[in-house]
């Protein structure tokens, strides 16, 4: 009689520890290099948390009602029987958390397949980085080679430059050997070239905001936002394109204002849908003025 008792409680706190489980984990907060690359709803944020911790409230109820049971059936047959529940519960618990893991690192590479890397980096990947250079260079030469490396999957290769776009976050730099124009080209050749629109979206998601300031980048993304027949493409070489803008000010003056022109040239030679879309990124009249001032208009 009481084995079976246990054997429901046991099945009972599984399931109320898993929920709990779940709950938490959609409530945490991603990486915050990783969290710059998303964008959310403040709206939806609102909702789902007060949704969460409605739920949290619930289980907790739960939790504190099968705590209470547990005591009473302790008390009656006594602190062995218990202890063994309570090793059957905790091997239980253990296996299932594992298997749900399991499936959200499946359900994360499906989704973000760039960034799935993160999910299987040591824990002392970060200080290690940042305290051992032989390893950091080591990581880095490896990655850029992926990058480079046409034979392998181009998943693979985007995640190897989401990889070292992040090593170059953790060690706050906006400049690093490994990182170089050649592995750029890499992934916009993917997000120009390939046949697979999600595969394109991907790499250039990836890519888009590169703290690498090139001319030959600006024309890559002048290029796309030219010929690519997909929106959200044009738009996040667009914002690519002001970017290597914003970021040539202060020690690349003449690429600065090449790029100044060529901003200019898709908004004042482009059809109304191209207008529209520059003047989205300029973000006011003051940015068009800043940009005509710059290159002599």
């Amino acid at each position: 009689m009481f084995r079976t008792a246990n054997l429901a409680l046991i099945i009972s706190l599984v399931a109320l520890a898993v929920s709990l489980y779940g709950v938490f984990n959609l409530s945490s907060e991603p990486d915050e290099y990783i969290a710059r690359h998303t964008q959310s709803s403040s709206e939806s944020n609102v909702h789902q948390a007060s949704s969460q911790s409605q739920v949290i409230n619930r289980l907790h109820a739960q939790l504190s009602a099968l705590e209470l049971r547990i005591r009473e059936l302790e008390g009656h047959n006594g602190n062995a029987e218990y202890a063994m529940a309570g090793e059957q519960f905790e091997r239980a618990v253990l296996s299932v958390i594992e298997q749900q893991q399991a499936r959200e690192r499946e359900e994360m590479r499906s989704k973000d397949p760039a960034y799935a890397f993160y999910e299987s980096l040591p824990q002392d990947y970060e200080i290690k980085l940042k305290t051992d250079p032989d390893y950091a260079q080591q990581i880095n030469r490896e990655l850029n080679a992926k990058v480079l490396d046409i034979s392998l999957p181009a998943l693979e290769r985007l995640s190897a430059m989401g990889q070292l776009q992040m090593n170059m976050y953790v060690l706050n730099k906006t400049q690093m050997g490994d990182y170089n124009y050649e592995a750029v080209d890499a992934i916009l050749k993917i997000a120009q070239q390939s046949n697979d629109e999600k595969l394109k979206v991907q790499a250039l998601e990836v890519i888009a905001n590169t703290p690498l300031t090139d001319a030959r980048v600006a024309d890559s993304f002048v290029s796309i936002v030219e010929r690519e027949q997909n929106e959200y493409l044009r738009s996040m070489a667009a914002e690519g394109l002001m970017l290597q803008y914003y970021q040539s000010k202060s020690k690349q003056p003449e690429l600065n204002r090449r790029v100044a022109q060529q901003i200019l040239s898709l908004y004042n030679h482009g059809d109304q849908k191209l207008k529209s879309l520059m003047k989205n990124h300029m973000f006011s009249d003051d940015m068009l003025n800043e940009l005509n001032a710059l290159v002599g208009n």
